[in-house]
């Protein structure tokens, strides 16, 4: 299994832990440190954000990166290769720098 997948899982799980505990009402250690010196709104709304909204943003990017580089073909033998990106699919960024320009691009708007 990709390494993205079980990441993206542990950070669904982390968000469904917390979001569980603030349900029912259970409270941590951190929960009643940032309700006494935030207070209510303000404390359940940043431990919101840390512990429920932040793991399930780091789950959704890490289950489509994941998901979106699967290879059931690689196995356990891809455990020593690096992890590279391949921008190069993507866009070739040296169209963007040319100095030449195309007779067509003079400046002229078309349909105008």
């Amino acid at each position: 299994m990709n390494e993205h997948i079980v990441f993206g899982l542990f950070a669904l799980y982390v968000a469904s832990i917390s979001l569980y505990q603030v349900l029912v009402g259970r409270q941590d250690a951190v929960l009643s440190l940032l309700r006494r010196f935030w207070g209510r709104t303000r404390g359940h709304s940043l431990y919101f954000v840390a512990n429920v909204a932040l793991p399930m943003l780091i789950c959704a990017l890490c289950l489509g990166w994941g998901v979106r580089h699967y290879d059931p073909a690689s196995g356990f033998d891809r455990l020593d290769k690096p992890l590279h990106l391949h921008l190069d699919s993507y866009r070739d960024f040296r169209q963007l720098f040319h100095k030449e320009r195309a007779p067509d691009s003079l400046g002229v708007v078309y349909g105008a």
